[in-house]
């Protein structure tokens, strides 16, 4: 097994993961663009719907709906595309001899490319709004590598699970819509109130990278520290966590493909 944080690990990596972004929309007309018009084309028919109701009452509501949809769509494509690349690999997978949680890793470090690409695309649009960009947007880079490694290890676990059970990628699916409704995307965590509800959405962590992207921007405002630090060690934590369960099933991985 090559050591995590070797030249060689490290170098297989990167180009897994150049290689992954490179082919991600070469097939299409307009590429990389796609990295602008999906968050937008969902922006839109997000703010075309809710921006009467749930936009009430909050500042810079687009700008606010453009994080929370950049964020999740980010989580969503990229666990989902995460879960089955060891099984769209199989031949790899199979037949040669590598640490194949470098193809989790690769898969999840492309798509954050464009996760990161979209979000300089969002404090563009915050800019031409009349957002001040203050101090604490420095801590923005924090919030991404945040969001990288949860992830991450989400990806790590469903990747695993995968191999055994094919079903899950359906049972993601509609978890991944319920999600959605879920998450604070479209309106402020206060207005679910109390009750199961609020115990949900503060339970559910991408609420919490959300709204420190979104304390940033918008409020530009230093988010809590406490609440920062303990979504960073939790992260951390559960990622090396799942990379040493992945390491405990990879030999079984092959008579399962």
């Amino acid at each position: 097994m090559i050591p995590m944080y070797s030249r060689s690990y490290l170098n297989l990596m990167r180009e897994i993961a150049v290689t992954r972004f490179k082919l991600k929309d070469q097939s299409t007309f307009f590429g990389l663009l796609w990295s602008f018009l999906n968050p937008v084309l969902m922006l839109t028919i997000l703010f075309t719907i809710f921006s009467f109701r749930a936009g009430q009452g909050i500042d810079h509501y687009a700008i606010y709906l453009l994080i929370g949809v950049v964020q999740y769509t980010h989580f969503s494509n990229t666990t989902a595309g995460g879960m089955s690349i060891l099984c769209s690999m199989e031949k790899l997978t199979s037949d040669v001899i590598f640490p194949k949680e470098v193809l989790v890793i690769g898969t999840v470090i492309a798509d954050t490319v464009e996760f990161v690409i979209s979000l300089i695309f969002c404090l563009g649009i915050a800019i031409a709004f009349g957002i001040q960009l203050s101090w604490p947007v420095l801590l923005l880079p924090v919030v991404i590598l945040m969001q990288l490694m949860f992830v991450l290890w989400v990806s790590m676990f469903l990747s695993i699970f995968y191999i055994y059970v094919r079903d899950l990628r359906h049972i993601y699916q509609v978890f991944l819509r319920m999600l959605f409704f879920a998450t604070p995307i479209f309106y402020r965590p206060e207005y679910v109130g109390d009750g199961i509800g609020k115990y949900i959405i503060q339970m559910n962590p991408l609420t919490h990278l959300i709204q420190f992207a979104r304390t940033l921007l918008i409020e530009g405002r230093w988010p809590s520290w406490e609440m920062l630090l303990l979504t960073f060690a939790a992260n951390t934590a559960l990622l090396f966590l799942g990379i040493a369960i992945f390491r405990r099933y990879e030999p079984t991985f092959a008579e399962y493909l």
